[in-house]
């Protein structure tokens, strides 16, 4: 028994030498094959398989005389260039370097040569060096959707059954194309020419937070009186039609929305199929899943391991446990009839997710709009989200903005329930940071009349109740999964870096954007008391300028950003609000009246008596 156990010692000894003899024989392999040719230029393994046609000096001269690659250097001090051959692609990478302050090199330019041919394939300057999505790469974002057939067919669809002639030219068409104006900025973007794309994106933005506070503040728009004199002025809106449901109840300060539009509601169900159609079939068949979508997939698989989303994400996706418990939840009944394959695949869980966050909005849009305006509204609420082309982009990504506009779009529906509505704006908190600017506003009851002015107790049980509902998810791994949830997203977001902002891309701005933000909170806080009178129009206006002021400051922006504020800007928009009339006078009291009056009271009085 023993010379057996010897016999198996000696067999498993040779067998882990033996495998660490060949271990050390291709680590010396690898070793042997890295030299360092020229002046600070390097080639990778050219000793295994055929040599390469270009050395490492002629790789860096094509690179030199390559003019996007000079002239991005012609404004940076490159210290040292070097040349690094990529075996598996046959290409070369050309690096040139700069030396930052604390004497730790930058990479400000590759160039990637050919070696076969001596053609440059690619052309990588600044933040392209360090970030995928600013190289312009075909279909990374959108796919399809981003034809310009596609794109421009969705953006006639939402456009054409808002105008009407006698209201073409008015401050509701710019605000309408000013919405649309984003798709300027990702033309460049999709070039990869983020310099031009970023600044482009501050125009709209800008207008968007100065238009959504004058509304929300019910002051009248600027331009639009003299845009009154020079057009006709427009109509009074037709009446309701005959299936809208009935308004209720308001004071004079309120405003009531109506459907304008030229389109009869078969024509807008119909629209709103083929929209719905053309979304759903892009996301089955072509569309692509980023980090985002990923991050919500890894996520929702830790939880039903029973460990908190927070502090262990692959290296794949290291840094994807940035967003709120709730985003990992949400994938978490994807996950469990889709499993997570533990790789970066085509992920059909952040498919069913994001198609399912899609979906929620689509019908929040609709129930918000049938509320308010009847059926037609409704229809024209549900066909301006489904046709815009930013949310179609978002679903096409596989993100999980839309679910924060989804909770935001319910918690419009349920504005009269001071519970739901604390419960939905917590819950849209537990998603991603932004909407937190709306917890004060919110803990306002949009509607001044019919209802107690103050709801505060039952607002604040609905954010406990909102609160309750996700967080749970952070204790799972105990106290680690606690003190690791605020560093992996408030902390990190703090200190995040992005050129995807004109602050990112200008540093020497910062003293600007402190201000900015400073400016958001005090708003935030001061519509806690102002304006006076709050109705829906106006707390939906206001909670679109908030979230597009907090965007304005954001060091990192993306067009993936726009579903945010997007529900608050189609209802200040779509809609056409009119006051209602003041109620008639009622006309002066004849003696007969009076007469009969003093009649009743007597019989009255003979009743109670008996």
């Amino acid at each position: 028994m023993t010379s057996r156990r010897a016999g198996v010692s000696t067999r498993l000894g040779r067998g882990v030498l033996l495998t660490l003899t060949i271990a050390l024989l291709v680590v010396a392999a690898a070793t042997a094959g890295a030299q360092t040719t020229g002046a600070g230029a390097t080639s990778g393994d050219e000793t295994s398989g055929p040599p390469p046609k270009l050395t490492s000096r002629e790789a860096i001269e094509i690179a030199e005389g390559n003019g996007k690659a000079r002239d991005w250097n012609s404004d940076h001090s490159i210290t040292r260039t070097a040349a690094e051959l990529e075996k598996p692609l046959d290409r070369w990478k050309v690096s040139f370097m700069s030396e930052r302050s604390d004497g730790t090199e930058k990479v400000e330019t590759q160039v990637f040569v050919d070696d076969d041919t001596g053609q440059i394939e690619e052309v990588r300057t600044g933040p392209q060096v360090g970030w995928m999505m600013a190289r312009g790469y075909d279909g990374s974002f959108g796919r399809e959707i981003n034809r310009p057939v596609i794109w421009l067919s969705l953006a006639a669809i939402f456009l054409l059954p808002l105008l009407t002639p006698r209201r073409l030219f008015s401050i509701r068409t710019l605000d309408l194309l000013v919405l649309l104006s984003f798709s300027v900025s990702l033309v460049w973007f999709n070039r990869g020419e983020i310099f031009t794309s970023v600044p482009l994106v501050y125009p709209p933005l800008a207008y968007l937070a100065l238009r959504l506070t004058w509304i929300g503040l019910g002051t009248r728009a600027p331009g639009q009186r003299w845009l009154s004199r020079l057009m006709r002025r427009a109509p009074d809106p037709p009446p309701a039609p005959a299936d809208a449901t009935p308004a209720p109840a308001r004071g004079a300060t309120s405003r009531l929305p109506r459907a304008v539009t030229l389109c009869p509601p078969w024509l807008l169900t119909a629209l709103l199929a083929i929209v719905l159609a053309v979304r759903y079939g892009l996301n089955a068949f072509d569309s692509n899943v980023i980090d985002v979508g990923y991050a919500g997939v890894i996520g929702a698989d830790r939880i039903l391991e029973g460990r908190a989303p927070y502090g262990d994400f692959p290296s794949d996706c290291g840094h994807c446990d940035t967003y709120g418990p709730l985003n990992y939840i949400a994938y978490v009944p994807f996950v469990w009839t889709q499993p997570w394959s533990g790789e970066w695949d085509s992920l059909p869980a952040a498919h069913g997710a994001a198609t399912a966050f899609d979906i929620l909005a689509v019908v929040g849009m609709g129930v918000l709009g049938w509320q308010l305006g009847g059926t037609r509204l409704g229809l024209l609420m549900a066909l301006a989200w489904a046709a815009f082309p930013f949310t179609a982009y978002a679903l096409e990504t596989n993100a999980n903005d839309t679910l924060v506009a989804a909770t935001l779009i319910w918690g419009m529906v349920l504005a009269r329930h001071a519970i739901g509505r604390g419960a939905m704006v917590s819950l849209a908190v537990a998603a991603k940071i932004a909407p937190a600017l709306l917890l004060p506003l919110w803990s306002r009851h949009p509607f001044p009349d019919g209802a107690p002015r103050r709801r505060l107790s039952k607002y604040l049980l609905g954010v406990v109740i909102g609160v309750l509902l996700v967080f749970w998810a952070i204790a799972l791994d105990g106290l680690r999964g606690i003190t690791a949830f605020p560093e992996r997203t408030v902390l990190y977001q703090l200190g995040r870096d992005s050129p995807f902002s004109i602050w990112g891309q200008n540093p020497e701005l910062r003293p600007l954007q402190l201000a900015l933000m400073g400016i958001v909170a005090v708003a935030a806080l001061a519509v806690l008391r102002w304006p006076r009178r709050l109705d829906l129009l106006g707390a939906a206006a206001l909670s679109g300028a908030l979230i597009v002021g907090f965007q304005l400051t954001m060091t990192h922006w993306f067009y993936l950003y726009i579903p945010w504020f997007l529900p608050f800007a189609l209802l200040a928009f779509v809609p056409v609000w009119q006051r209602p009339e003041p109620p008639a006078p009622s006309p002066p009291a004849t003696p007969a009246d009076a007469e009969r009056e003093v009649t009743d009271e007597a019989s009255a009085r003979e009743l109670v008596e008996a």
